[in-house]
């Protein structure tokens, strides 16, 4: 049969390669807790037997101390391990405390000639963490993981091996044929070895599924945040249809993903209506935030003024946010007066509004300033249409273009889409958001109408003339 020093070497070796492979592979890749009191485990397993070979010579006074404690602080750090799987608490001194006490114990219990010193305390704490783990791992949520009962079953066979350990010694002495036999060093050695083996790569898979386990809940939460997001910019949307008589309008928002880099909004004024929609550069988070922005200093700027005097109190507002994002903002926002049918329009690099008339012409709006955010404030020039009884305003967003063919001449088919339609404002954007229902669209599909009713058309025409 092999010696004890032989056996206290290999299990020295294959705890030191354990390690390592724990070290590099596992902790390295998933940086848990779990993983960290595991490495810990190992390295205070290995230091507590490399300390025992020093037993029978003249460094066994302090070496045998020592590896008491650092094998108690290895146990320890196995049930740090195991609480962390329970997201509870793993404070250094439940590892420290019990090293620490075992220490002290057997310092007092002549350590220079008793190669035993402390071992009652030594087996119990042993004995007591290993069993202590292995209750966290049972507490555990059975769907956790698929090494569960065969950590429990060797964890718990190891704690009970150790507590075994300590009846025996209490019941007849370290010396005795029982405890050499049965629970004696190359006994223990040789358990010890088999069964840390197994438990390092059942931890080792029980580390990767914890991992899993967080990543999945941290991309639930992410998930929940981002729909919470777009339930917020939902509402921020017009949630109400404003009363203008001799005009319909509507308007909607498909984002293509939980939340939305474009808005529209409206606002009722004395003489009719201001409208505006926007698209913000990029997608996500990122650009719902700065979108919120520029809508917030839209509904701050007051309208009274006109188009011109509302874009640059919203440029000199958003500019020094969107230059520090490097971002810019496609926009389009006009005032029509309703008792005329006269829109005066700002359009900021946009270029995707269109009249469709009511004799089947299309007047585009032309896109006369660049983009919020791309040269810093800038002086806004404005352009003038009509929109007459039985006319159709759409505004588009550029994700709408992709639900044709991506060109620009698509605006002219989403047009034609519209102006298809039942004639009213709601019918006219749905015939376009139900595109965007229909299959994947990679852009936010936004969408805004407004019909001016066609009752009196030759009237209104011919005074007007």
């Amino acid at each position: 049969m092999l010696d004890s020093t032989t056996l206290r070497v290999t299990l020295g070796v294959i705890t030191l390669i354990l390690f390592l492979l724990f070290a590099f592979v596992t902790y390295r890749s998933t940086r848990s807790a779990f993983s960290f009191w595991w490495c810990a485990a190992l390295v205070l397993f290995m230091g507590g037997t490399l300390a025992y070979l020093q037993d029978g010579t003249a460094n066994q006074a302090w070496a045998n101390p020592l590896g008491n404690g650092l094998i108690v602080a290895g146990a320890a750090s196995v049930w740090m391990a195991s609480r962390s799987l329970r997201l509870r608490p793993s404070p250094w001194w439940l590892v420290v405390g019990p090293a620490a006490l075992v220490t002290a114990v057997s310092s007092f219990d002549s350590p220079a000639t008793n190669d035993w010193s402390g071992g009652p305390l030594f087996l119990a704490l042993t004995g007591g963490l290993i069993i202590l783990s292995t209750r966290e791992i049972i507490v555990l949520d059975a769907g956790l993981s698929r090494t569960r009962w065969p950590l429990i079953l060797t964890s718990g066979a190891l704690g009970v091996y150790y507590l075994g350990r300590f009846v025996a010694f209490l019941a007849s002495g370290p010396r005795s044929d029982l405890f050499v036999s049965w629970f004696g060093t190359p006994s223990t050695t040789l358990i010890t070895l088999a069964l840390l083996t197994v438990v390092s790569f059942s931890m080792a898979s029980l580390s990767g599924e914890q991992t899993a386990k967080v990543l999945a809940a941290r991309a639930a939460r992410s998930r929940q945040e981002l729909l919470d997001g777009g339930s917020v910019q939902r509402r921020l949307l017009p949630q109400s249809v404003p009363d203008l008589p001799g005009y319909d309008v509507a308007g909607a928002c498909v984002p293509s993903g939980a939340v939305s880099g474009d808005f529209f909004d409206w606002q009722r004024t004395p003489e009719g209506l201001a409208v505006t929609l926007a698209d913000v550069m990029g997608k996500g988070v990122g650009a719902a935030m700065i979108a919120a922005t520029v809508r917030a200093s839209l509904r701050a700027a007051s309208p009274s003024e006109g188009p011109r005097h509302t874009m640059s109190v919203v440029d000199r507002a958003v500019e020094p946010d969107l230059e520090a994002n490097d971002a810019f903002v496609t926009l389009l926002h006009l005032q029509l007066d309703a008792e005329s049918g006269e829109i005066v329009a700002v359009d900021a690099g946009h270029g995707l509004g269109v009249v469709c008339r009511a004799d089947g012409s299309r007047d585009v709006i032309p896109s006369l300033n660049l983009p919020l955010g791309a040269f810093g404030t800038q002086t806004w020039a404005t352009s003038t249409t009509h929109l007459d009884p039985g006319d159709l305003l759409l505004i588009c967003s550029d994700g709408v273009l992709d639900l044709f063919d991506g060109s620009l001449e698509a605006l002219a088919r989403a047009a034609d889409t519209a102006a298809g339609a039942d004639p009213t404002a709601a019918e006219a954007v749905l015939s376009i958001t139900r595109l965007a229902s229909q299959g994947h669209h990679p852009d936010d599909v936004t969408v805004v109408a407004v019909r001016r009713d066609a009752a009196g058309t030759d009237h209104e025409r011919g005074s007007r003339n």
